[in-house]
């Protein structure tokens, strides 16, 4: 009989394992890089093609236009740089404001080749699972780039630094996310991070997505509102019923971006149009193109819209709760020693990651949903990502800072009353 000893635990944080993608037969085996390539390059194809027979489609049914088939391609290969958010130049006209919907495209595309490049490098540690992420998203973009080059004219055109940009965040993000759902554990880009900062990450994103469905009720309930505004729009700018199909088609890609507006709008900023603003102090839009969900905005000051800066302040009393905190009490003989005990730096410093990653987050999302639409008073529409930003630092950052100081501020002045009428009996 053999007396073992149990094991040791091995002293130093575990190590992780990374779990393989499941092999199939029919698929090739390649180096990482040679699999990025073929990945990237099958993506950019589809996403092309895809966005051609969309364009030909137009053409054909609803543009009647007189093109030539080199210019619709060419048109093809511009709008397929509109769904990576790319801005586009109309002879002299800048546009960047661009339908968020229609990005779902491309990160679908590039979901499943990053799962084919997966399965046929067969990555094992990561480095390689990075370095699969990394050569998707670079070749990705250099094709990206390699396109607006090609398909750009003097009439319609983008520019080749921004393809490069755009494309490649898109790839990088959608591969990561790829790349993490083959992991053993969520926390894989967490790990080495302070866990202070860690901590800040759920209650932003939480945060966020509560400002986000605020926006979506809202714009949900202006289409509700102005119904027939809207199709009175829709029947002017596109009378026919294939028309009229591609001008709805269009308004769905821009609800996010609608709904990012009316974000702005909840939180107090608004947003600029041309020459006017609509914010809920003043609604004023001003001139602003025949665009059916343009006809959404309120043309007047709401007496209702005075109590939507409620929302980013129960938003902010969400976060209090959202965030991980230790047990407080009240203690202390004296109000100084109470009060210095109301504060505990590292739900402060986790407060600030939060705050500071939900105005990132505010920001990104009003950079994607404003920028040009033209020119003249078109030269920038949408919300203004740095005041929104500030909104969501001072609205939500200081109602989560006050949830958490008022109370126990409170309960330690009566913890010092009571203590101070025991000491004195």
């Amino acid at each position: 009989m053999n007396n073992d000893l149990p094991r040791k635990r091995p002293i130093g944080a575990p190590q992780r394992q990374w779990r393989r993608p499941v092999p199939e037969d029919h698929i090739n085996h390649y180096p990482p890089l040679i699999a990025g390539a073929i990945a990237s390059g099958v993506a950019v194809v589809i996403g092309y093609i895809f966005t051609l027979g969309f364009i030909m489609a137009a053409w054909l049914f609803a543009a009647h236009g007189s093109e030539s088939t080199l210019q619709v391609m060419r048109a093809a290969g511009i709008a397929w740089q509109v769904l990576h958010l790319v801005p586009i130049v109309i002879g002299t006209s800048t546009v960047g404001v661009l339908p968020w919907g229609f990005l779902v495209i491309p990160a679908l595309i590039l979901w499943k080749a990053t799962n084919w490049a997966l399965k046929s490098s067969q990555p094992k540690t990561a480095v390689e699972f990075f370095r699969v992420a990394i050569s998707i998203s670079l070749i990705y973009s250099v094709c990206a780039g390699m396109v607006s080059l090609i398909s750009s004219t003097p009439d319609l055109s983008a520019s080749f630094l921004s393809s490069l940009i755009h494309s490649f965040l898109v790839a990088l993000v959608v591969t990561i996310a790829c790349i993490i759902s083959y992991a053993p554990s969520r926390t894989l880009l967490t790990d080495a991070l302070p866990r202070l900062f860690v901590d800040g990450m759920k209650p932003a994103a939480i945060s966020f997505g509560l400002l986000f469905v605020a926006g979506s009720f809202l714009t949900s309930m202006s289409l509700i509102f102005n119904w027939q505004q809207i199709r009175a729009v829709t029947a002017l700018m596109a009378p026919g019923f294939i028309d009229g199909f591609f001008m709805t088609l269009l308004g769905i890609g821009y609800l996010p971006t609608a709904n990012v507006w009316a974000m702005s709008y909840v939180m107090g900023p608004g947003i600029t149009l041309g020459g006017g603003a609509v914010t809920p102090a003043n609604a004023s839009p001003g001139a602003i193109p025949a665009f059916p969900l343009l006809s959404i905005l309120p043309s007047e000051t709401s007496a209702l819209a005075a109590y939507f800066i409620l929302i980013p302040i129960l938003v902010g009393i969400a976060i209090h709760f959202l965030l991980p905190k230790d047990r407080w009490s009240a203690q202390g003989d004296s109000i100084a020693v109470a009060l210095s005990h109301v504060f505990r730096w590292r739900e402060l410093v986790t407060l600030v990651s939060a705050i500071s990653l939900l105005s990132v987050f505010v920001w990104l999302a009003a950079s994607a949903s404003s920028g040009p639409l033209g020119t003249g008073y078109l030269k920038f529409i949408g919300p203004m990502p740095s005041q929104l930003a500030f909104s969501a630092i001072t609205v939500c950052g200081l109602s989560a800072l006050l949830t958490l100081v008022i109370p126990r501020m409170v309960m330690s002045l009566l913890h010092c009353w009571s203590n101070r009428e025991v000491i004195s009996k």
